[in-house]
């Protein structure tokens, strides 16, 4: 099957965004500029569909700095940004077959990694300019680095992989790009989102800096309305007011499909009750909000006017203990902490009441239903052991009240602020009970509801500026697992917790440039072993995702990875 996603390692941004639901139902919308369209597959395009977004509406579509790191915009250019490969329901990997002639296969015969990208004569951009290996390079180009001494953009999220790139050159022609790497990128896989090198190009690295920088907010659309996939977004389909946005078929697509006249983005908030009548209603033909008993429930109660499913991705729950903290930043307070948890318990009484597939998480590079998890969590930590945290707490001079939290002499009472994202009721109620569960052991926690939890490092309480003390929060991840150093390795963007391990530090370092992917694992997993005894981070679950879609849609196929349920958005139809 021909689609178009691809997929990379970001926090999970579960906002809440204002409640404007357009009245955008299963026909037509005569508002929406619809040029003509289509590529040259059996699909003609027919009819209207709308999402109901949950996640806040994006305030820019740039998805290579914060301010566009969103579930939202990802969700969004889905349908727009091409690239080499996309992530399968299962999990897999297969490269676009609309974009790529062939499927790329990386040559570790020589003295270097090179991959060989054959691109398709057919690809082109909205605009009839040829997609081509300039576009590879630009890609590359503008994510290699971010240190400006060196070229780079200091504000960009991420270089992972595109650092390790030595060139990228035509081949025989210019529909051929030629990767060298410098180093061995086991997850190649993972590069190449194209962007267009004539469009986007200011022919300097600092003026391409600065583009970035600015990006591109969401009331102006993308320059030049460009675009590379079978949508696209024009200027006078965004709506910011109403939190809207229309996409249209690209009149120069090169694949199969599109099969809508117009697909509606609406954001609609994460309340259950919204959703559910959205839905009921017919007003949100398609929605992936975060599942709770009460939506779940009454959203099966809409069958068979409308399906739902849940699955499990590469996603998960933890808890993340900041050990800059005066009490966390103590080994033992952490490993009290963690031994004072029932995470069986929890798991039962939140996801678990929904799905009986639901379980504990002991891993942090894996998750239960991947063939390469490990269970890594020592013994003790499998259930809970009040005496065993109270004497760990006692080891380092804490003593028990009479109000019951312990204290230390010199740091004072054991009291926590726990954050977590706002509206979300299951976290809530995770945090709830962990709250009751450790009171036990002698925390006293204090449950915060951060609206800046996901916010840069100007926001004192964020997870940037590491101002929490213990959050509650999900990785959103994807198969490409060597984007794992970048949350505990020491000195990391994303290390918010601060853990720090040498050893952990060399294996994920060196995780980055094995190719041999049984070794990877080997190494990933032995990394999570070392960091229980870390106990910086915690995790508690693989994080369920829930698509709901009306029975007037055909070609949903519910991908629990980071693809998301838009993965294959070239292929929905009206019935």
């Amino acid at each position: 099957m021909k689609s178009t996603r691809r997929g990379t390692a970001v926090t999970a941004t579960f906002a809440v965004a204002a409640l404007v639901l357009a009245a955008c139902g299963g026909g037509d919308d005569p508002t929406t500029e619809t040029p003509s369209g289509g590529g040259e597959g059996g699909l003609e395009p027919s009819g209207s569909a709308t999402y109901g977004e949950s996640t806040a509406f994006p305030e820019n579509l740039n998805p290579l700095i914060a301010a566009g790191n969103s579930v939202a915009t990802s969700n969004i250019l889905v349908g727009i940004l091409p690239g080499a490969f996309i992530i399968q329901p299962d999990f897999s990997l297969s490269h676009d077959e609309n974009l790529l002639e062939s499927e790329p296969v990386s040559d570790d015969s020589g003295d270097q990694q090179v991959v060989t990208y054959e691109i398709s004569d057919d690809a082109i951009w909205s605009d009839e300019t040829p997609i081509t290996a300039a576009d590879f390079e630009f890609t590359w180009r503008i994510q290699r680095s971010s240190d400006p001494a060196d070229g780079g953009c200091e504000v960009l999220l991420g270089t992972t992989g595109y650092d390790q790139i030595e060139s990228v050159e035509p081949g025989d022609d210019d529909k051929t790009a030629v990767v060298t790497f410098t180093d061995p990128y086991p997850d190649w896989q993972s590069l190449f989102t194209l962007y267009p090198a004539h469009i986007l190009d200011e022919g300097d690295d600092a003026a391409n800096c600065t583009a970035i920088t600015e990006g591109w907010p969401i009331a102006e659309g993308l320059p030049e309305e460009f675009s590379g996939g079978p949508y696209q977004l024009t200027a006078a389909n965004i709506d910011a007011g109403a939190q809207t946005v229309v996409l249209t078929p690209n009149p120069n697509w090169y694949g199969e499909g599109p099969g809508l006249e117009n697909l509606i983005y609406q954001s609609i908030g994460s309340e259950s009750n919204t959703t559910v009548a959205a839905l009921q209603n017919n007003e949100v033909q398609l929605a992936s909000p975060q599942p709770q008993l009460d939506l779940v429930g009454q959203i099966e109660g809409l069958a068979p006017n409308v399906t739902s499913s849940i699955d499990f991705g590469l996603s998960f729950e933890h808890f993340d203990m900041n050990t800059a903290n005066v009490h966390l930043g103590k080994p033992e307070v952490r490993k009290a902490f963690a031994l004072a948890l029932d995470r069986t318990s929890l798991v039962e009484a939140t996801v678990g009441a929904f799905d009986s597939r639901a379980q504990v998480l002991n891993n942090r590079v894996f998750v239960n239903n991947q063939p390469e998890y490990v269970d890594t969590a020592p013994e003790e930590y499998n259930a809970q052991d009040i005496e065993g945290a109270v004497a760990l707490l006692e080891g380092v001079g804490y003593t028990i009240g009479a109000d019951g939290v312990a204290t230390h002499p010199t740091d004072g009472p054991l009291q926590l602020t726990m954050s977590t994202t706002q509206n979300n009721p299951l976290r809530e109620q995770t945090i709830d009970l962990a709250t009751a569960q450790v009171a036990d052991a002698g925390f006293a926690i204090e449950k915060f509801l951060d609206p800046d939890i996901f916010a840069g490092a100007e926001k004192p309480t964020s997870l940037e500026a590491r101002g929490f003390e213990i959050a509650l929060f999900a990785w959103v991840s994807s198969p490409f697992f060597s984007s794992t150093k970048s949350l505990y390795v020491t000195g990391e963007g994303q290390n918010y917790a601060g853990a720090s391990v040498p050893e952990v530090d060399e294996l994920l370092n060196a995780l980055t440039s094995e190719v041999d992917r049984d070794a990877a694992v080997t190494m990933a997993n032995e990394a999570d072993a070392l960091l229980w005894e870390e106990m910086a981070t915690i995790p508690l679950y693989q994080k369920p995702t829930f698509t709901a879609w009306s029975s007037t849609l055909e070609g949903i196929e519910p991908n629990a990875s980071l693809a998301g349920p838009l993965w294959n958005v070239g292929q929905i139809t009206v019935a």
